[in-house]
């Protein structure tokens, strides 16, 4: 388990290090604008149902977020709700668009509320945790609506106790969606005449 973590945190390690290594190089080019967005949606990057936010520069953005998941009931087995979160970085590719921003990203925190029926009636720790891979994009509309689409996938080799998860997924992948809003728009006191998916280019 000691080497499970030390391999994830590795990894967390050198995703990051490549990210700051290419937002240095960006770094030549002209500065471009700060961006920030908070959303509402489903999956587990909004921790079931919940809040997201994110900030970055360029290619390299933060995300965090919160949220509840319902109770449910599989068979005679009730999944029982609970609180998570979820959080990582992401990249963003430049595809020279300034309406639609692919990324993909890495996250830790709540993977789902699970059962498997060969799990049968034995105590089992329903919420797992652990690491996520996403890939996806990011729409922004004229009017400043932000609008998320990603497909987030995670395993049971990069869960943490593993041991208290019998039967989880070899391969788990869901659909995370959210819309939301430019959080910058809020704070500017000059409005142009005409709203300009341009000025929330995070690339320039």
């Amino acid at each position: 388990m000691t080497k499970l973590r030390l391999r994830l945190t590795l990894l967390l390690l050198l995703f990051s290090q490549l990210i700051i290594a290419q937002s240095s190089n960006d770094q030549k080019q002209e500065p471009s604008n700060i961006y920030a967005n908070a959303n509402i949606g489903f999956g587990l990057l909004y921790g079931g149902y919940g809040l997201h936010a994110e900030i970055g520069k360029k290619h390299l953005g933060c995300f965090a977020g919160f949220g509840y998941a319902t109770e449910r009931q599989i068979e005679n087995i009730t999944l029982k709700p609970s609180i998570n979160y979820h959080a990582g970085l992401r990249y963003y590719f430049d595809v020279n668009s300034e309406v639609v921003f692919p990324r993909v990203g890495l996250g830790f925190g709540w993977i789902t509320n699970y059962y498997n029926e060969k799990i049968g009636n034995k105590s089992y720790e329903q919420s797992a945790y652990g690491l996520s891979a996403q890939v996806g994009a990011q729409f922004y509309a004229a009017s400043g609506i932000v609008v998320n689409f990603d497909i987030a996938m995670s395993s049971s080799a990069v869960i943490l106790s593993p041991q208290t998860h019998p039967h989880f997924f070899g391969f788990y992948a869901r659909p995370c969606i959210g819309i939301g809003y430019d959080l910058q728009r809020i704070f500017k006191t000059k409005k142009p005449k005409s709203v300009q998916n341009k000025e929330i280019n995070p690339f320039g």
